[in-house]
């Protein structure tokens, strides 16, 4: 591959990976023909032995074990290849949707399940659903508190790339048959995750006068299966190394916690930004709209799958679903 411009200016550009619902999310079908969980998590696993990744934490929600004990071995396979486990609720509500108790009593359901995963990672880490870490400061000291009793790390999010809005274009494109369309949509997810690491560490550099090392998301989705390789060879063409989770906890912008709370869907980054006065640009990228043109089939929008997952949420957690917020960063 031809070396892209360095992501930074100021030197190699660190960054942990760590992955959030390999299993996906209970209630949404949108798993293509030809495609199993485990093979996603086999095909995760060999791209990032490639890379020289280890140690990698997944934070997956448990509800689609209710249905398919089977899935359980995507946590085997991962932990066998000497990555790490996480938890991540059991339901994924996010905090602003529930009160702390209920939200406690999901992350204890999730490790009833998955503890004997959590026990083989050397720190306990836990990853708050859609990085919420609570919308008031009663919510937030509670959870945190049963965090700390717990023994579980939060692990917070500084670069993502809204990949998890192509999950259902994907599906619809594949199962329509259009190898095209699909390997447009490879393009695009490829770029849009180049893009976004440029714009969010320029934004970490902005806020910190540096740049600190990054943790970053990605989704354990279908089209992520068949695009990790080439976004990591990207990566590393412009100059990203990859480190562990531990390096990263270790750097103060991960490390401590902003000093906000936040109802809004934003990430560490911003967070700081926020509370330093810093103007950034967190707006969602114009191709979000154009990937969901793709094959639109009734019942079968992205808007439709997540309104499904939603409702699962309500009618186990009693959540009371709200729009989040915009912050200044995401408006046009």
């Amino acid at each position: 591959m031809i070396p892209l411009q360095p992501i930074s200016p100021l030197g190699p550009v660190r960054m942990a990976i760590t992955f959030d619902d390999l299993l996906l999310f209970h209630g949404t079908p949108t798993m293509p023909p030809g495609y199993t969980s485990i093979d996603r998590a086999r095909s995760f696993t060999h791209e990032l032995k490639m890379h020289g990744a280890k140690g990698t934490y997944a934070f997956s929600n448990t509800a689609p074990t209710d249905v398919d004990r089977e899935l359980l071995r995507v946590f085997d396979h991962w932990s066998e290849e000497g990555h790490c486990i996480g938890n991540h609720t059991h339901h994924h509500p996010s905090l602003n949707w529930v009160d702390a108790k209920a939200y406690v009593g999901d992350i204890e359901r999730s490790a009833e399940i998955i503890e004997p995963w959590i026990a083989r990672a050397p720190r306990r880490c836990f990853r708050y659903c859609m990085d919420m870490w609570g919308d008031t400061p009663e919510k937030f000291d509670a959870v945190q508190a049963y965090l700390k009793s717990a023994q579980y790390t939060p692990v917070p999010i500084s670069v993502g790339f809204h990949d998890v809005r192509y999950l259902t274009p994907y599906w619809r494109t594949l199962k329509a048959g259009d190898k095209e369309g699909a390997a447009w949509l490879r393009r695009c997810y490829i770029d849009s995750a180049l893009h976004e690491l440029r714009l969010h560490c320029a934004s970490a550099r902005a806020v910190f006068g540096r740049d600190p090392v990054h943790i970053w998301l990605i989704h354990g989705t279908p089209i992520a299966s068949d695009c990790l390789g080439e976004i990591l060879d990207t990566f590393r063409s412009a100059m990203v190394e990859f480190v562990s989770l531990d390096e990263a906890l270790a750097d103060p912008m991960n490390a401590l916690v902003p000093p906000r709370i936040s109802p809004e869907f934003i990430h560490q980054v911003e967070k700081w930004a926020i509370v330093n006065g810093v103007p950034v640009d967190d707006r969602p990228p114009p191709i979000l709209l154009e990937i969901e043109k793709m094959h639109p089939a009734p019942g079968e929008s992205s808007a439709d799958i997540v309104e499904r997952m939603r409702a699962i949420v309500t009618d186990r957690l009693g959540a009371k679903i709200r729009p989040f917020p915009l912050a200044d960063c995401q408006r046009g």
